[in-house]
Parts: structure tokens; C-alpha cells; sequence
């Protein structure tokens, strides 16, 4: 998704610098964040205990540790493999010992949940005091063709800009969507803080945005709502989506070619891509875009067109 405002502000950030549901349990690998890898491996992913700068509070790391929770309580099975191995971690060192503005990382992993998601990519981005970034998307498996996916993009620009949107979206776009959204609207109800309404004087287009999202734009305040009612909105929202997909239940139509169509949509738009080519060069920058953000946007018969 794109918005003019959250150009703006990843561009003022690059230039600064500084600037209940619970299914059947089975035996499975655990993937809590020190024991789903060694622990020479474990420092490139994320579930870091401090950031590039100490001085840095790593806003958005309780969710997700939140998130890791919910997955493996699903049944979720790690893929390491499905992340090439140079894209995993992202790094522009410190300047000097005791200088670490300019300085950031960016650590990815990737789960899938048999039978019911094909793929959940979670990414974190730690860029010291100047930008803190989660980033989600859960993909239903092909045969659920009704089942919304799940995107979440949570961002802290310096001291005092949040944006935060978790939502719920149809991979054929909003005016096709079929799924059960009460427990979504209950969410949403409960916490005023997050029910932002978008305007499309801000996105240029909003085709895939639901009426459920959770919806946030904070300043002075907006740790503390992060940590109050995001966390545990953001909690209860992830475990009622995946009742919603899992109520959606599968059926002989592909959503594969939706799914290319939403990552084509998504790529050609994400704002992201100038800022990891920023911090970590054009090249790795476009390889994670294509092979880890969006994997199917060249699958994509519709050039990302959804009506």
C-alpha cells in the first residue's frame, strides 16, 4: 500500500539519518525467537534484545514476539529457505563506537501454517532512534480463495510519528470480499484510538483497505497508545483473523493468480524499496522486493489491476 504522507515521511527519515479459536495441538519444532535457530544464527534474525543504538527503545519488538506466539500456537513450521540466505539480514554499520546515527539492520523470517497458510513473512527494521518498522503479511493457503490475507505495517519516524494500520484484506480487492467480519468489527469497536478512517487524500488508492482496519496516526502520545491499546488490539485482532480464514474453508478455485495480482499491485507501490536502497544499496534492495516482499508479482497476469 501506498500514501503520500508515508512517502513523505520514510523520505524525511532516509534523509535525516537518524532522522477464541485454538486448534488441534500437535507435536511440532518450536520456533520461539532463541530456539528456532543456533545461537550463531539467532543474531540474524529478528527477536534482538537491543537496538543498533542503545539509546533506541525497539518499539514494536512485543509484537512480534506476539505474533511468533500466535504462530506457533497455530502449528506454524519455520522456513528458513524461503528466505535466500544474503536477503535474511540487512546491515549499515555504526559509524564509530560511539556514534551510531545512520546506523540500521533489517532481519526477515518466514512460516507456514500446513492446510491452512502458505506463507507468513515478518519483517523488522531497526533503524536506531530515526525509524522503527514491523512489517507482516500472512498468505492463506491457494485453496481458500475467499480467505482474506493479513497485512501490518507498524512505523515509528523519530520521536513522535507512529502510523500503524493492521488489516484484514481481500486479495481481491475490498469490493469482493465474502468472509465473516464480526469478530473484526468487535476489535475495532473496542479500541476508539485505532478506528482512523484512511482518505484517499492521503492513499491514491485504497482498493484493498477494509472497513475493519485498525487504523492509527499518533504524535506526542503515541508510545504509550502503542504499548496500551495497539499490543493488545493487535493481539486479539491477529487470533481473529486467522478464525476468519479458518471459517472461510477451501474449495476447488486457485487464489493463486489473486494473490500474484495483490503482490504486483503492492510492489509496484511499496515505499520501502528507496529505503533499504538507501541504507543497504539497490541491489539487495531490489532482490527483496522481488524474491521476498512480493514473490508473485511476476506471476501476475493483471499487472496488479484489481477492479
Amino acid at each position: 500500500m501506498v500514501c503520500r504522507t508515508l512517502h513523505s515521511l520514510l523520505a524525511a527519515a532516509v534523509l535525516q539519518q537518524a532522522s477464541s479459536w485454538t486448534p488441534p495441538m500437535r507435536k511440532r519444532t518450536q520456533i520461539a525467537p532463541r530456539h528456532a535457530l543456533t545461537v550463531e544464527q539467532d543474531a540474524r534474525w529478528p527477536g534482538w534484545q537491543e537496538s543498533v543504538d542503545p539509546a533506541a527503545k525497539l518499539l514494536y519488538m512485543p509484537f512480534l514476539e506476539t505474533q511468533l506466539q500466535i504462530l506457533d500456537k497455530i502449528g506454524a513450521v519455520e522456513r528458513p529457505d524461503a528466505v535466500r540466505p544474503d536477503l535474511r539480514l540487512g546491515v549499515k554499520p555504526r559509524r564509530s563506537d560511539d556514534d551510531a546515527k545512520g546506523a540500521a539492520r533489517v532481519g526477515s523470517r518466514v512460516f507456514e501454517v500446513p492446510g491452512t497458510f502458505r506463507r507468513v513473512r515478518m519483517t523488522y527494521f531497526d533503524g536506531g532512534q530515526a525509524l522503527q518498522v514491523f512489517n507482516s503479511l500472512w498468505y492463506p493457503t491457494f485453496d481458500r480463495p475467499d480467505a482474506p490475507l493479513l497485512g501490518v505495517d507498524l512505523l515509528r519516524f523519530g520521536p513522535k510519528k507512529f502510523l500503524c494500520i493492521v488489516d484484514a484484506q481481500p486479495p481481491q480487492g475490498r469490493a469482493h470480499a465474502t468472509h465473516d467480519t464480526s469478530l473484526l468489527d468487535a476489535i475495532k469497536r473496542k479500541y476508539p484510538a485505532l478506528e482512523g478512517e484512511v482518505s484517499s487524500r492521503y492513499y491514491d488508492d485504497n482498493r484493498f483497505f477494509s472497513k475493519q482496519m485498525l487504523y492509527g496516526r499518533f504524535a506526542d502520545d503515541g508510545e504509550k497508545l502503542v504499548e496500551e491499546a495497539l499490543l493488545p488490539a493487535f493481539g486479539a485482532y491477529v487470533e481473529a483473523y486467522v478464525d476468519v480464514v479458518a471459517r472461510c474453508g477451501t474449495s476447488g478455485k486457485d487464489a493463486r493468480p489473486f494473490h500474484a495480482d495483490y503482490d504486483a499491485f503492492n510492489a509496484e507501490r511499496d515505499p520501502a524499496h528507496g529505503l533499504f536502497t538507501s541504507y543497504f544499496g539497490a541491489e539487495w534492495s531490489d532482490a527483496y522486493l522481488s524474491e521476498f516482499l512480493f514473490a508473485l508479482a511476476h506471476e501476475s497476469a493483471g499487472d496488479g489491476v484489481v477492479a
